[in-house]
């Protein structure tokens, strides 16, 4: 038994030392992105806005309830960014906390995922398509 201990200990150990170096390589990305926080988010939000615009563009020449949906999650993903850069700007930065950032992020989700599923002859989604 203590044949398999020592092999099993020094195995764990080396995990762990290995596992601590791979962390060791991501430091100066970190110090890169604290340096520019503020200007990253900003062409974060920029992107998100114009993702959103062009999807919005292409919901209102389609008229398709999938294409909304999509927008609707591109709005709420600008959005997110839009406050996360006011929260940097005007207080010092922890007012989104992680749980709002969760809620966010929930909300693109299932947004994407209904207009992934959703079908027009199912009319539980929205009531105007029954009528079409």
């Amino acid at each position: 038994m203590k044949r398999f201990l020592l092999p099993l200990f020094i195995t764990a150990l080396s995990a762990f030392a290995a596992a601590e170096s791979l962390w060791e390589g991501l430091r100066p990305v970190t110090g890169f992105a604290k340096d520019f926080e503020l200007p990253i988010k900003g062409v974060v939000m920029v992107c998100s806005l114009a993702v959103f615009i062009i999807s919005m563009l292409a919901y209102r020449k389609s008229g398709s309830r999938r294409i909304l949906l999509v927008s609707v999650a591109f709005g709420l993903l600008a959005l997110k960014w839009l406050v996360k850069i006011t929260d940097v700007m005007y207080s010092p930065g922890y007012f989104l906390s992680d749980a709002s950032d969760a809620v966010f992020e929930l909300l693109v989700i299932a947004s994407l995922l209904v207009a992934i599923f959703y079908r027009k002859n199912q009319a539980r989604f929205f009531a105007s398509d029954a009528e079409k």
